[in-house]
């Protein structure tokens, strides 16, 4: 289906669905399902009647200064609107040359990147409005053929440049089974950011939700419904088993003493890991470690642009859920011991019965194992930097 054909409230009812999409991950939509560039270019794949957004979709959003650039990124991708856009961009550069504006149509040239080739093709450059009014005044800070809207035109165009002419197909991902975390956690599945109510659907994207499923006053079954406490869950039960090895080396997620009165929802968590040479280093934050790991899992974050503090934040609202639930317990620590999060004792028997033992310790394994991987590499790493520090410092 094409855009023209699309009456003004439809296409409104397009532009918010793509909004929804990329707030949640998947929407039911026969609307969407019809324009097939976005899909074509592998940032969303079909499921039944549910429309599904792949992580290309959160590498496109984060080439753009803006998440909200995203949408018209997106509608930049059906042929006949990327040819208008095209014909208004490449009129707009020839126009810049025509004023003399050696600077700015430098600039602009580089901002174009891959886009480039695509503008320099242009046979007919126009800055005559184009059909998709209605869609450019939803989409961008004004109709494509008015001045205003050329530096979002230009970022959009350059950013999709790369998606053109087909994409590496999408791995065809199982719906996710809560009591089976091998089927959620896996390469290509994106995670929508913690929230204490999320009630999107999730059959394709996990959800971020804190409360809701699986509250029937269970730990276990609760952890295994909602992903991000299942992924918390996970670290305390990796430092358990580390620390059952009974060999050097291990993992604590520490409060710093300014903080400790805040330890139902810390606005940071402090990791620190200890290899089986001994040596302890304090590698930074939570919100860190959760990026490595989910990096590690090849599952990306639904959100703009994530950086560690970005999670850091939200953090503290999971935190407090797995504390409510047992699934975490605080201790003050005293002597040498430092203020830190533990393991419950009522859910680390959990996930050794039955439940636990199917669901959380064997099929969640990989998960245990990912945690662990990119903990004993991120204490490698700090090592690493810090000794290449010192060397800079004595070549001083």
């Amino acid at each position: 289906m094409t855009v023209s054909a699309l009456s003004a409230r439809t296409l409104l009812r397009a532009v918010e669905e793509v909004r929804n999409l990329l707030a949640q991950g998947e929407v039911s939509s026969s609307l969407l399902q019809s324009l097939n560039g976005p899909e074509a270019s592998g940032l969303w794949t079909q499921r039944g009647d549910i429309v599904v957004a792949t992580p290309s979709v959160v590498t496109l959003a984060d080439r753009l200064p803006s998440s909200t650039e995203t949408v018209p990124a997106l509608f930049s991708l059906l042929p006949e609107v990327r040819d208008a856009w095209l014909r208004v961009m490449r009129a707009r550069l020839a126009e810049g040359g025509e004023r003399g504006d050696v600077a700015g149509l430098a600039d602009a040239v580089t901002n174009a990147g891959s886009a480039a080739a695509e503008l320099v093709a242009v046979t007919a450059p126009s800055l005559a409005p184009t059909p998709y009014a209605d869609l450019e005044r939803a989409t961008l800070p004004a109709p494509a053929h008015e001045a205003a809207a050329a530096p979002v035109l230009l970022r959009v165009l350059a950013a999709t440049a790369a998606l053109r002419g087909g994409a590496q197909v999408p791995p065809v991902l199982p719906e996710i089974a809560a009591e089976n975390p091998s089927t959620g956690w896996r390469p290509g599945r994106l995670l929508r950011l913690p929230a204490v109510s999320d009630t999107a659907s999730s059959t394709a994207v996990l959800s971020g939700a804190l409360d809701g499923r699986g509250e029937d006053g269970d730990a276990m079954r609760w952890a295994l419904s909602h992903p991000w406490a299942f992924l918390l869950a996970q670290m305390v039960f990796t430092k358990e088993a580390w620390e059952a090895e009974r060999v050097s080396g291990g993992i604590a997620f520490e409060l710093e003493p300014a903080h400790v009165s805040l330890f139902q929802t810390p606005p940071r968590v402090e990791v620190a890991v200890t290899l089986p040479s001994g040596e302890e280093i304090r590698c930074g934050s939570l919100g860190e470690l959760v990026q490595r790991t989910l990096a590690q899992l090849g599952v990306m974050v639904l959100a703009h642009r994530v950086t560690a503090s970005l999670l850091d934040d939200p953090l503290a609202s999971v935190v407090e859920a797995v504390q409510q639930r047992d699934v975490w317990r605080f201790e003050h620590g005293s002597g040498a011991r430092r203020p830190a999060y533990v393991i419950h004792p009522s859910f680390s028997d959990a996930c050794y019965r039955a439940l636990g033992s199917r669901a959380f310790y064997r099929l969640g394994a990989p998960v245990t194992a990912a945690i662990r991987r990119t903990a004993e590499a991120w204490a490698r790493e700090r090592i690493a930097r810090a000794g290449a520090r010192q060397g800079e410092g004595l070549a001083a």
